[in-house]
């Protein structure tokens, strides 16, 4: 909460003239940027209605956060006035913009795939504007269907891309590792006076210039300022000496790419994580993990995080020793790869003062890309020469032009091109490889990061079949378990020994199964000590969805309506699901569910879906989510 006495900022300026509104990013409060409407040719109702409306739309109480979601809805406004500067009635007011307003925009877009997203920014923009028509103000409400849909990407990289982007970033990011932890131990040498002035002046000298560049990140500059002091250069240029501690442009990027790939994380989030971190397993144990708190801005009031990084790759199993990580573990899980960042950029950070994980020295940088009449009032890192903490997404596509990488798919015209390196597209290519939901539900990586997945599609399909092939044919292996009807169960209850030896269980369990005190979910269990997935003489410790393929199970009749419910849910799942997760986790208890329902016919299905209640459904969702199963 704000402190007694606290004003806000002033966002708006409409006095002497001005039509300005000034961008305050909750993301990074070091950015401040204003954008200026009174350079909008439109008159000077509508540009003030548009400051207004834009106010409000990035404003404390809008939706938007970080200054580059401010840049494009500037940007998709000024593309719109573009549009009503074509009208042969130009709109003077806000009352004069009409629903064939939109209309021409959205046509002036062409067959851009991100057409309708466009569209729906704008209205979501211009829906707070006030004296609109009713009919401009319902086509600004209405909802642009489907605007996603068309949107196509590069997909996922094959597997060979994915190698080849990964061995060149681990290459380089090796590369610095040695050399910052070469010059540190050289440093630390000469710290401790275990270097002569006298009998090696030269490297006595080199570690002076070292500890300048550890300590200030700064040299020496000759009496005019205007070079490096004369003692300096035989050692040097600025570049070479300063990185030599400290990471450059071209390795942070090299970190991002394998961060993201190794997290699953957005390269934006990647690239804000911070440099504070909490470590639950205390430093000891034989699995180390860090958490760390991470901010995605898209996802509104859920935007912020815990991510738990180990040391072990998603594919790895967990180490039986305790032990330090080896330089493979470094660059090749979340964990060592996040501690080897915060090791390398220790002495970047503390000179520049930032909280971030990933801080880098440049050369020289200039002011960056510039949204049209906007301009930058206040920026998280200064122009020039210095360290930064912040960088762009395309920042890695620069670094990757460099590698010369080939792709595997040649151009329209059968020649080899070049291999784009980008921060999305290594994302998704973790979504398709690993399966597993990061910052996102179930459906959203099933439906559109996987959906729109062309690289991997086919693969990823033979895949699916392959494992539903697997699975049915071990349902099928395996045979149904042994089931009772309702005749068996009205015969046991007159003469329990004979219905027993029949099913091949002892008198007693032929009592406690029709008692139904046998019971686990989908079945009942007439061995508890003598199971398949237990030690023999150990009480059973698997799932219960277990017992559908279990020789120790019995169905009666009165577990149908559960069965019927665990069939019908396992059936809903496939669309909050990946494909390949649904057939690993349910296609061999849904083969058997079906079996059994088939036995059991039509009307006794329907019956048993009548008589589900809410208290089966809850204990078959229970089931389903594994919270019965013993940990």
């Amino acid at each position: 909460m704000p402190e007694a006495g606290y004003t806000p900022p002033q966002r708006l300026f409409l006095e002497d003239g001005q039509c300005r509104v000034r961008f305050f990013s909750e993301q990074d409060p070091d950015e401040v940027v204003d954008y200026d409407f009174a350079t909008l040719l439109v008159a000077r109702p509508l540009q003030e209605a548009f400051a207004r409306a834009f106010d409000a739309h990035v404003g404390a109480a809008g939706t938007v956060k970080t200054s580059g979601a401010a840049g494009n809805a500037f940007r998709q406004l000024s593309y719109f006035i573009d549009v009503l500067l074509l009208d042969e009635e130009r709109p003077q007011v806000p009352q004069d913009l009409a629903p064939r307003h939109l209309k021409a925009f959205l046509l002036s877009k062409g067959d851009a795939p991100t057409a309708a997203m466009a569209v729906g920014l704008l209205r979501s923009l211009l829906a707070n504007m006030d004296g609109l028509t009713p009919q401009f103000a319902a086509q600004c409400a209405q909802w642009v269907p489907d605007r996603r849909e068309k949107i196509t990407s590069r997909g996922s990289y094959s597997q060979a891309e994915e190698k080849v982007i990964l061995d060149a970033a681990r290459n380089v990011v090796r590369a610095a590792a040695k050399r910052i932890r070469e010059s540190r131990e050289l440093l630390e040498r000469w710290r401790e006076g275990g270097i002569s002035a006298e009998k090696e002046p030269v490297l006595y000298e080199y570690g002076s210039i070292l500890d300048m560049v550890e300590t200030t990140g700064e040299l020496p500059r000759n009496k005019w300022g205007t070079s490096l002091a004369p003692w300096i250069v035989p050692h040097g240029t600025v570049t070479d000496l300063t990185t030599r501690l400290h990471l450059s442009l071209a390795e942070t990027c090299a970190l991002v790419i394998l961060l993201v790939r190794l997290t699953g994380e957005n390269g934006s989030t990647i690239i804000k994580a911070p440099a504070a971190f909490h470590r639950p397993d205390g430093g000891a144990g034989p699995l180390a993990t860090v958490q760390v708190d991470l901010s995605k801005p898209r996802r509104g009031p859920r935007r912020y995080m815990t991510a738990t990084l180990s040391d072990l790759p998603p594919w790895a199993a967990a180490p039986e020793e305790e032990g330090e990580l080896s330089a493979r573990d470094e660059l090749h899980t979340p964990f060592g790869l996040y501690m080897l960042a915060l090791e390398l950029t220790a002495s970047s950070r503390r000179i520049k003062g930032s909280d971030r994980l990933l801080v880098y020295w440049v050369p020289k940088a200039g002011k960056g890309p510039q949204a049209k009449r906007a301009e930058v009032v206040k920026r998280r890192n200064e122009c020039g020469r210095g360290f930064r903490d912040q960088l762009s997404d395309s920042a890695v596509g620069f670094w990757g032009t460099g590698l010369n990488l080939v792709a595997d798919e040649p151009d329209e015209d059968g020649n080899p091109q070049r291999l784009i390196v980008g921060v999305g597209r290594m994302r998704v290519t973790h979504a398709a490889r690993e399966q597993k939901p990061v910052a996102q539900t179930r459906e959203t990586l099933a439906n559109i990061y996987l959906r729109r997945d062309k690289s991997s599609l086919r693969e990823y399909q033979k895949l699916v079949a392959d494992v539903l092939e697997k699975e049915v044919t071990k349902a099928r292996t395996a045979g149904r378990i042994t089931r009772l009807s309702k005749a068996d169960v009205a015969e046991a209850i007159r003469d329990p020994e004979t219905v027993a030896k029949r099913f091949g269980v002892s008198t007693e369990m032929m009592r406690l199964l029709v008692a139904r005190d046998a019971d686990t979910v989908l079945a009942a269990c007439a061995d508890n000590e003598n199971s398949p997935h237990s030690p023999p003489g150990e009480p059973c410790r698997a799932s219960f969805l277990k017992c559908l393929e279990c020789p120790c199970a019995r169905a009666m009749p009165h577990h149908l309506p559960l069965q019927v419910a665990a069939r019908d849910m396992i059936d809903e799942r496939r669309t909050h699901m990946t494909a390949l997760r649904w057939a690993e986790r349910f296609v061999l208890p849904f083969e058997e569910l079906e079996d059994l329902i088939r036995l059991a016919g039509k009307p006794a299905e329907d019956r048993a879906r009548r008589a589900v209640g809410e208290e089966e459904r809850e204990l078959v969702r229970r089931l389903l989510d594994g919270e019965l199963d013993e940990r």
